[in-house]
């Protein structure tokens, strides 16, 4: 199976996990690899609560981990949908990279520790 990786500089190189949820939001979990770690933001795309919009949020920690950064994105998210609506879910994980920064077995073991009773799709 072939990894892809965009580059968005000589430097950073960007790993994409795309969330939807039951009521149709979307989030967008970018992994970046740096010089000796990883950094990660998620990009929320919100069209169903009573004030729509989109959010971009830097999450914590940058480490050595892509794990650890794809951890902390999951929680933002779930964190995200405590507060706008403890009735919606994440319903998909779609990993249209093909796991270059974290594999698909890893980013399960994750989902199952956060309580998500689904599987990353990856193409």
């Amino acid at each position: 199976m072939t990894k892809t990786v965009f580059s968005i500089s000589p430097f950073r190189d960007v790993h994409d996990i795309d969330v939807t949820t039951t009521k149709g939001r979307r989030f967008t979990i970018d992994i970046y690899k740096n010089n000796g770690g990883f950094d990660s933001e998620v990009t929320v795309l919100d069209r169903v609560s009573g004030t729509p919009g989109s959010w971009l949020y830097k999450t914590n920690p940058a480490s050595a981990s892509a794990q650890d950064n794809f951890s902390a994105a999951v929680q933002l998210i779930q964190d995200y949908l405590a507060q706008v609506d403890a009735q919606d879910s994440v319903k998909d994980i779609h990993n249209p990279c093909n796991t270059p920064f974290i594999s698909d077995a890893d980013q399960n073991v994750v989902l199952a520790h956060k309580g998500l009773n689904l599987n990353v799709r990856v193409n």
